[in-house]
């Protein structure tokens, strides 16, 4: 891999990195690597250990413990879920790629400002199904105000929202698994990155979600921000493999 290093004056020296000494930067950086103990102490709140891995990937919630557990001094499950739901220091919510993580409170407003203003790609839903720009704005807004100070199910916030925009938002033509899903939730997501739409803790096997109260910082500044936090947790890199991470477009990231 060959990358390019800051140097005085306009021109740059090119620096070549094997992909060992890449990968085991990066473990370095995650407190994954053997050596990693000699330079720095593991984390010791989970918080910080999202913090370093960027978010951890909580699809499934056990696999976002694991991930945790692994890069702290002693962190266990239980201390996973009390940051999560008794001190807030994390938040359950839609990351990277539109997949749900863990991430640190504090950082809100950075990540919500960088991912709101990542460039939408091309609408992978039939006509039939898609949202004008209006009502997208419209949904999330009613997603918003539906969630603050309340904690509900899916099928309380589809109510909710359908009721403050209307019935075109509770069409079932979204694919579902095995059953179709209402048309505004297409933007479930998409209101996680503006800061208006996380998890709350499950109502028996249901989840549930809430309003964070995040305002999200602004997309000029947070972008360079979140890029820079990239580059140390995963560099050397190049712009595709930000784009790919982001599920952005590779010209953009460019």
């Amino acid at each position: 891999m060959t990358t390019r290093s800051p140097a005085p004056g306009p021109a740059t020296a090119a620096v070549t990195v094997t992909w060992a000494g890449a990968n085991a930067r990066r473990l370095a950086r995650q407190h994954l690597h053997p050596d990693a103990a000699a330079t720095a102490s593991p984390f010791a709140a989970p918080g910080d250990a999202a913090a370093a891995m960027l978010g951890a990937h909580a699809q499934v919630l056990s696999a976002a413990e694991l991930s945790v557990g692994l890069r702290g001094d002693g962190l266990t499950r239980t201390d996973v879920r009390t940051a999560l739901w008794t001190d807030r220091t994390l938040v359950k919510t839609f990351g990277p790629r539109g997949t749900v993580h863990l991430l640190p409170a504090a950082d809100l407003p950075l990540w919500t400002g960088a991912l709101s203003a990542v460039p939408a790609g091309p609408n992978p839903f039939p006509e039939n199904a898609r949202m004008t720009p209006d009502q997208v704005e419209e949904v999330v807004a009613a997603v918003g105000h539906a969630l603050t100070g309340a904690e509900l199910t899916i099928d309380e916030l589809s109510d909710e929202v359908v009721a403050r925009t209307g019935p075109w938002a509770g069409d079932l033509v979204m694919p579902g698994f095995q059953a179709m899903w209402p048309r505004w939730r297409q933007v479930l997501h998409l209101a996680g990155h503006r800061g208006a739409l996380a998890y709350a803790p499950n109502r028996g096997r249901k989840a549930t979600y809430t309003n964070p109260g995040c305002t999200p910082l602004p997309g000029a500044g947070a972008l360079p921000a979140l890029i820079g936090r990239y580059l140390y947790a995963y560099g050397p890199a190049t712009p595709a493999h930000f784009a790919r991470w982001l599920a952005a477009p590779k010209r953009w990231a460019a």
